[in-house]
């Protein structure tokens, strides 16, 4: 062998022995955060270092021998079998998923007359000012009712949204609860025997589809358990957030997957096969939530440096650079532009084909970028992280905008009071505030917060905190703070829970799970 081919095998055996140590590291335990996040890329670059290495320095290895033993020899067809195996089984596997995914939606119930379908979109980690990023969504919001002062009753998904689907706060559904006191244990799911809003609506004649992309939505957390069908796509599109992190993976994965093109395709083909009846089709689109995407080669903040500096930060509770805070931000109204881009055409088909449909448009909580020392959300109970948006459409519904306060839990009552012909309940535009209870936090000390209109009081620990919109005040101060005490939750109870593999690796993408 000369000494050219000798180096190059030697350099390429190193980098297959690299690969090698690198996912053996994510076999190691550690309680510190950034090790286990760390852990988890150093295994997936670890594993495509393996792949493309070990088999070229194998075939060079052969090729440049005047005489190869004869086990050596077998490993051309044995490494030839294996990529046929695991092409079959990468093609089986999309194969699979696209026949379930083709699968008859279940036979409509009803005859299509009134009440009409009920269509919800939920927007993770969208901020209530982040219309201001979203023309054509905040145009479409313009002929129906918008509510300016809409809260969410959890500052992370699974909570909130079970809040949602509920109607209860999330001290009485339990979803969200860590499994024991620590702040990064696994959480339960919803009580199985609490009556849900697809539960609701199929009394009422109704048949359930939901598309989604966040795990904690998931059949087995419990909010779409009951649903006549669930479109499960967040296992995908969380590995593949994963890959963008990772240094190796990026090279053979699209930058910017089109989650939510992909989710609203999905969707509309629903809607395809379930018009004329009766429906409840819930579509979530988690684009907006971190690690935000880089959308163009020279971004200044490119990933994973950009990310790895802003979760750096984020742990060690340090001050963000200004430059990397507007880049970062940046990269967050970028994922709000392309969001808006993908909905447009579901919007535009929705007001021309199901004109007699409830329409609901809002988000599971908001994202911070610094208020108050928070960095994104879960970690307290700022404006940033609980003010959402909310827009609905429906026939006879006239375009009016709402300085009410509401809260995200009255989807359930405002939705069922709509199928029966009732207005729409907690939501309608006029009206008292409606006290708005919070708990759960994804990190730290358990807290509780209630909001009432424009003001806030958040109790987390011995320390009580009271937060009012300067732009807003009270009219009865007093009154108002006496109202906020009544309604402060308790924090959020330990529970027991399971989680599976497959949830830790889509958890810890999205950042849920160091």
């Amino acid at each position: 062998m000369s000494r050219r081919l000798a180096a190059l095998v030697e350099g390429l055996g190193l980098a297959a022995a690299l690969g090698l140590l690198l996912g053996a590291i994510d076999t190691l335990t550690s309680d510190t955060p950034s090790w286990r996040a760390f852990g988890a890329l150093a295994a997936l670059d670890g594993l495509l270092l393996t792949v493309i290495s070990a088999p070229l320095v194998v075939l060079i290895a052969l090729l440049s021998r005047r005489s190869s033993p004869r086990w050596a020899l077998g490993l051309v067809p044995l490494l030839i079998l294996s990529g046929l195996l695991v092409k079959g089984l990468t093609e089986g596997l999309n194969e699979g998923q696209a026949a379930l995914l083709s699968q008859p939606l279940p036979r409509l119930r009803g005859d299509g007359g009134p009440p009409g379908p009920v269509v919800l979109i939920t927007l993770d980690t969208t901020r209530r000012d982040a219309l201001s990023q979203m023309p054509q969504l905040s145009a479409w919001g313009d002929a129906g009712l918008r509510h300016l002062q809409a809260t969410s009753n959890a500052p992370w998904t699974l909570p909130s949204m079970a809040s949602g689907m509920t109607g209860l706060p999330p001290h009485a559904h339990g979803a969200g609860a860590r499994r024991h006191d620590a702040e990064h244990a696994p959480r339960i799911g919803l009580n199985a025997e609490l009556p849900t809003l697809a539960d609701g609506l199929h009394e009422r004649g109704y048949v359930s589809v939901a598309v989604i992309t966040n795990p904690y939505l998931a059949p087995r957390y419990g909010l779409t358990a009951r649903f006549d069908r669930v479109f499960d796509l967040s296992q995908e599109e969380s590995w593949a957030r994963a890959a963008r992190r990772s240094s190796l993976a990026r090279l053979f994965v699209d930058p910017r997957p089109a989650n939510a093109e992909n989710a609203v395709h999905r969707a509309m083909e629903a809607l395809d096969r379930l018009e004329g009846g009766r429906f409840f089709l819930w579509l979530h689109l988690i684009d907006p939530h971190a690690p935000y995407g880089q959308r163009d080669e020279d971004e200044t903040c490119a990933l994973p440096t950009c990310w790895d500096d802003w979760r750096g930060a984020r742990r060690a509770k340090e001050p963000l650079d200004p430059s990397l805070l507007t880049a970062i931000r940046g990269l967050y109204d970028g994922e709000l532009a392309e969001l808006d881009a993908a909905l447009a055409p579901l919007l535009a088909r929705l007001s021309e084909r199901s004109p007699e449909a409830l329409v609901i448009v809002a988000a599971d909580h908001g994202e911070a970028f610094a208020e108050d020392g928070v960095m994104e959300h879960g970690e307290g109970f700022t404006e940033a992280e609980l003010a959402v948006p909310l827009l609905l459409r429906a026939p006879g519904l006239a375009p009016t905008t709402s300085s009410r306060g509401v809260c995200l839990s009255g989807l359930y009552d405002a939705t069922l009071s709509w199928a029966d012909g009732d207005g729409l309940g907690a939501w309608e535009a006029l009206g008292p505030h409606t006290p708005c209870p919070a708990s759960s936090l994804l990190r730290g000390e358990e807290g509780s917060a209630c909001t009432l209109g424009p003001a806030r009081l958040i109790k987390i620990g011995d320390e009580e905190r009271l937060w009012v919109d300067p732009l807003s005040s009270p009219a009865e101060p007093e009154a108002t703070l006496a109202a906020l005490r009544a309604c402060l939750p308790p924090p959020m109870p330990i529970g027991e829970a399971d989680r599976s593999e497959d949830d830790d690796a889509a958890l810890r993408a999205l950042g849920y799970v160091d």
